[in-house]
């Protein structure tokens, strides 16, 4: 079970945890791993992997490494002020369940570090069901913070609304896939339960792309 206490870090790794979160105070979007290197006298990147590998077994940071700049703070106490969001309730990620009949009548929030938020945008926040994103790093339980766009690029994750069919209707989690006359909402887990939804593009409604994870170890 990944430890949480900051007590627990090493001061290496307390510096480099110091250094990400003013970076992402800075300049809105997390450091490399040769800015995090270079910030806390690390020349050896696999050295730096590693204690950002031991941050994020303690509930410090959560890792995408397919991006150069795939981490996030996942704990508020090392960020200084926090922004309240509304929270919608729950969005698959597996087969599609309903969306909210009135979302600006949703008053519960959620308290979520300014450095996870853009610098322009309304953002949201909704819980995770089901492991479909498993391996984009998003889990069952899980926070996503959603920017509100109608439209998403290929390969961005979003949130999508099914509008037709029937039976597939409801809102679901996905990574978004434009292949001209039809749109694919591809899974992030190679179980064969988890299947791509192909659908044409007047059969879905874009609300919004993910923008962060929030992850809570008890």
């Amino acid at each position: 079970m990944p430890r949480r206490a900051s007590k627990e870090l090493r001061p290496r790794q307390k510096a480099m945890l110091e250094f990400i979160r003013q970076f992402i105070d800075e300049h809105d979007y997390p450091p490399t791993i040769r800015e995090i290197g270079a910030a806390v006298g690390i020349s050896s990147t696999s050295v730096v992997n590693y204690n950002l590998n031991q941050l994020e077994q303690k509930g410090c940071i959560v890792r995408n490494r397919e991006v150069s700049r795939g981490l996030r703070l996942v704990d508020s106490t090392f960020s200084r002020r926090t922004q309240n969001v509304p929270f919608y309730g729950e969005i698959a990620a597996g087969s599609p369940i309903p969306v909210p009949e009135d979302p600006s009548a949703v008053m519960e929030h959620v308290a979520v570090p300014l450095d996870m938020l853009p610098s322009s945008g309304e953002v949201f926040a909704l819980r995770v069901r089901g492991q479909s994103m498993i391996d984009a790093l998003v889990d069952d339980g899980d926070i996503i913070l959603v920017r509100s766009q109608p439209d998403v690029e290929t390969r961005e994750m979003a949130v999508v609304e099914i509008l037709d069919p029937p039976e597939n209707a409801g809102a679901t989690l996905k990574y978004f896939y434009h292949h001209g006359r039809h749109i694919e909402l591809r899974p992030a887990n190679p179980d064969p339960a988890y299947q791509p939804i192909i659908v044409s593009p007047d059969q879905v409604r874009v609300h919004g792309k993910v923008i962060g994870v929030i992850r809570r170890y008890q």
